[in-house]
């Protein structure tokens, strides 16, 4: 479905460019890039390809006709396999293949040295759009997988997986983000960043003097020896946005490491991470850190299973802690011994309260209001297995400040957006307050807005048996409209039927259902889109 979209997105906005077709009338990728000029579309057939592959400064779009799966680029370790270094900004897309770096030159005499910087992808002084790639097994220095500095790039719905550090400085085994480009950050967003090893800072992700945006990504199973398995930030002010960063394993910091700089930490959940010190934050950067509505769980360390932070200034607020364990500082570790540090917390749930927290000699630890020390009974959900039940605690408990609340649902005046629950008051944990709106997915958002289901909504929202669903389509379509549960199940078909255009209402008995969430999906000829609901008994 995205494949497809972006497709038909691009060939319209280019249309009355030049096509060209790789092998049909090119041999290879780079001939066709050679061969092109500003706004014309590379479009690749299924194959294997030779790299390495330079935009030269051009901005063409590169696009696979199949995608990723049947359209490889690979080239020898000691190259970037897909470089961008002449300026290109974002109309220079690469989209739809599989990116890959570790074939060595068998032809050349003597040990093989592998590329310093951007095995898979190496982005200098431009600001290219990448989409819809898998860059895997591809070695460097730094960012074995994507390299970046100096840009304003855009990673959009990649893989970025068994990626590996074979050189000092052994920075960045997924990605490498450096600094930002006329003062626009690059973003990373919707990818799959997992399995890369062999990093001594940021397994998954390393950020340097960087203002990336990282949102929405699922970072996980990363490894660094040194600081942190899941994302490494080194100074500047990077926005890490409802991601889930579950299964990383660091020295310092499962999740996150954060040495220098001021990111912003707002509704991400960051589980199941292992680390010596911090399993799921070390903070250690000497800067002001505010911790918004994140849920923090499972983590394993010696100290600070949650969360160890012994320098600065920490702001933590509608935040759960849950199930870390560690030796010193179940769920946090405050260990000041040398500089004073400071901590607010205000409208967490902490396991055990205040027991659970070390304080080192200097530490302060101010306990401000609206804590609690509940299960916070997290139940799986669409978007994994720490989504809050209807009835727990955290639910419209944290911080009462209108600035915090949760976005309104638009066709639910007064209750929140899924994935929040009950009213407007921010919800404790990930899926609560200003973050939420990231961890809804595009591919709803797409089919809604580009292909003919104009709308579709349920009222009222939440209900106790039965509820009225509306809904819209701008030609005459066969309409599935249907009832699943959390996990997928058909619980009731509402309609199966040709409908002509225009808007219908159907009537949605619940009462023979058990409490909960469910989700309504109308289905119009090729096209879906889909709408959660929440039964209260």
């Amino acid at each position: 479905m995205k494949n497809s979209v972006s497709l038909l997105i691009i060939m319209t906005a280019l249309a009355g460019a030049d096509t060209l077709l790789v092998p049909s009338e090119y041999p290879s990728i780079q001939n066709a890039i050679s061969a092109a000029q500003n706004g014309d579309t590379v479009l690749v057939s299924p194959g294997e390809y030779g790299g390495p592959i330079s935009f030269q400064g051009k901005n063409i779009v590169v696009l696979s006709t199949h995608g990723a799966d049947d359209t490889l680029i690979r080239t020898f370790m000691d190259y970037h396999c897909v470089s961008f270094t002449g300026g290109e900004d974002s109309t220079a897309v690469l989209d739809g293949f599989t990116v890959r770096n570790q074939i060595f030159d068998e032809s050349s005499s003597g040990s093989k040295d592998v590329v310093q910087y951007g095995g898979g992808v190496y982005i200098y002084e431009s600001s290219p759009t990448v989409r819809n790639c898998i860059i895997d097994n591809c070695v460097a220095g730094k960012g074995a997988g994507v390299y970046m500095d100096n840009t304003s790039a855009r990673i959009i719905d990649c893989t970025i997986s068994n990626n590996e550090l074979h050189a000092s400085p052994y920075r960045g085994a997924g990605v490498f983000a450096g600094r930002s480009r006329n003062g626009v950050p690059p973003i990373i967003q919707n990818c799959d960043i997992h399995s890369n090893t062999n990093a001594s800072d940021g397994g998954g992700i390393h950020i340097e003097d960087s203002f990336v945006k990282i949102i929405n990504n699922n970072i996980y199973d990363n490894y660094s020896d040194h600081q942190s398995g899941g994302i490494n930030v080194w100074g500047g002010g990077p926005e890490i946005l409802s991601n889930s960063i579950v299964g990383n394993d660091g020295g310092s910091g499962g999740g996150v490491f954060i040495g220098y700089g001021i990111p912003t930490i707002i509704g991400n959940l960051i589980a199941e991470n292992t680390a010596g010190l911090g399993g799921g934050i070390y903070e250690a950067s000497g800067s002001l850190i505010c911790i918004e509505n994140n849920t923090i769980a499972m983590n394993t360390a010696s100290q600070g299973g949650g969360l160890r932070s012994s320098k600065d200034s920490i702001f933590i607020t509608n935040t759960v802690f849950w199930n870390n364990s560690a030796d010193i500082g179940s769920q946090i570790s405050l260990p000041a011994t040398i500089n004073e540090s400071s901590t607010y917390i205000s409208y967490c749930d902490i396991q055990n309260g205040q027991d659970s927290i070390y304080l080192g000699p200097i530490a302060i630890l101010n306990w401000g209001p609206g804590n609690i020390d509940i299960d916070p009974l997290f139940e799986t959900g669409p978007l994994g297995d720490y989504h809050l039940s209807m009835s727990s605690s955290c639910v419209d408990a944290g911080n009462p400040s209108s600035e915090y609340d949760d976005p309104e649902d638009p066709f639910n005046p007064g209750y929140a957006l899924w994935p929040a629950m009950g009213y407007l008051r921010n919800d404790m944990g990930a899926f609560g307050g200003s973050g939420i709106n990231y961890w809804l997915t595009l591919e709803e958002e797409e089919s809604s807005s580009i292909q003919g289901v104009l709308s579709l909504r349920s009222f009222p929202n939440p209900f106790s048996s039965s509820c009225t669903v509306c809904y819209q389509l701008d030609e005459t379509s066969l309409v599935n409209l249907s009832v699943y549960d959390l996990s997928g199940r058909l619980v009731k078909t509402l309609l199966d039927a040709t409908v002509p255009a225009g808007m219908y209402s159907e009537y949605f008995d619940a009462s023979d259902l058990c409490s909960g969430m469910y989700l309504i999906r109308l289905v119009s000829g090729d096209v879906s889109t889909s709408r959660r609901c929440i039964v209260i008994r």
